[in-house]
């Protein structure tokens, strides 16, 4: 009886590690396998849907063979449109901000900067800013700058006290009266939420406002302003949701997106961003790391619509996606719907391997994809 006992355990107990096995001891990075590059690249195959690059950013700063742009973000330029500006992230040592044409405009060398986010007409202490933030994996705190409209970056002094453990993905939010939030995650799962106060001086500091979590590592976030819905990647998962205006509210797993589910996700699920058509409706964007896709979900029925990739044109086509952003507003002839933009984890000129760096896409080209399946 006690053999027995003692082999229930051990079954027990090794089926328990197994469960609780991160998504990165499953995921096998094509960076450093080259048997996980060809089984990548046999399930994009299975995508039908393809769509081209319209424009590129330069490479970040970092070593062709490191992993280091991660995640950008879009301000959206009211009065010049076409002089909107994008802001992506170097995870190795700071944040970066380009026009449309991909040049760089700015850079501040603030540390491992990891998910970045903006917004235009927030209000802190009587102040209206556009306000650029980032998670900080250096200090494990958030990294929080002013933007001019010229994609110039001032940083605000805050203390480097660490807010969270193993910092990691990381969103804005701004309520209705224009309060902005700061939302970072935890590789534990840990979500916390928090407000910025300014001092006299322009310095700031961030306290806590509320704190979540989802069963396993998390990263891309996203939040809708105007319905306070907050959307989390659990990266072996899945998507969840909560309401940030209710204060009972629970995390819900949205179904459509599970990975066991749909064979058109596979992990990691990376970046997700919102695409707003209304109010309450739009399309929730995701990057399939696992096949160097992205998949597209109504926000309204939450049922999961098409995938497709990004190939080879006049650019050269994306693999293995870390962060992506959308915006839905015209900019310019060229971007009438707006843009997709996505970290490329492979970048090449020709057959020259680069160090990373962020695509752009016109919005319609997924739009028409979309098209063919509502």
């Amino acid at each position: 009886m006690k053999f027995i006992t003692n082999l229930i355990l051990i079954t027990f107990t090794a089926a328990l590690v197994i469960s609780c096995e991160t998504s990165q001891q499953r995921y096998k990075d094509p960076r450093d396998h080259d048997s996980a590059m060809k089984v990548a690249y046999d399930m994009q195959s299975k995508i039908a849907h393809a769509v081209t690059a319209d424009a590129e950013t330069v490479p970040v700063n970092s070593p062709v063979d490191a992993d280091a742009a991660d995640d950008p973000a879009i301000w959206y330029n009211a009065t010049h449109p076409e002089q909107s500006v994008i802001i992506g992230t170097d995870k190795k040592q700071g944040v970066y901000t380009y026009n449309l044409k991909g040049e760089q405009l700015d850079f501040i060398g603030c540390g491992k900067a990891n998910n970045v986010d903006v917004r235009s007409q927030a209000v802190v202490g009587g102040d209206t800013l556009t306000l650029v933030s980032a998670s900080n994996r250096t200090y494990h705190n958030v990294s929080i700058f002013t933007m001019d409209s010229v994609g110039k970056l001032t940083e605000i002094k805050l203390p480097k006290e660490v807010l969270l453990d193993d910092s990691y993905g990381f969103c804005m939010y701004q309520d209705t009266a224009s309060t902005p939030y700061f939302i970072m995650n935890s590789k534990d799962g840990t979500i916390k939420q928090f407000e910025l106060t300014l001092k006299e001086d322009k310095s700031g500091e961030l306290s806590l406002v509320r704190t979540f979590s989802v069963p396993s590592q998390p990263e891309g976030m996203v939040a809708d302003d105007a319905t306070g819905i907050l959307y989390v990647g659990e990266e072996a998962k899945g998507v969840w949701k909560v309401d940030l205006n209710d204060s009972a509210s629970k995390m819900e797993f949205i179904k459509a997106t599970s990975i066991e589910n749909n064979e058109a996700l596979v992990a990691d699920i990376e970046g997700i961003a919102i695409y707003k058509t209304g109010e309450k409706t739009g399309y929730l964007v995701a990057s399939s790391q696992g096949n160097f896709t992205y998949a597209l979900f109504s926000l309204e029925t939450e049922k999961y619509l098409k995938s497709f990739k990004i190939v080879s044109g006049e650019f050269d086509g994306v693999e293995e996606t870390d962060g992506l952003e959308v915006c839905n507003m015209p900019m310019g002839e060229q971007y009438k719907k707006g843009i997709l933009v996505v970290q490329d984890g492979f970048n090449y000129d020709g057959d020259s391997l680069k160090a990373q760096n962020f695509k752009i896409i016109s919005w319609e080209k997924v739009q028409n994809i979309i098209d063919q399946a509502i």
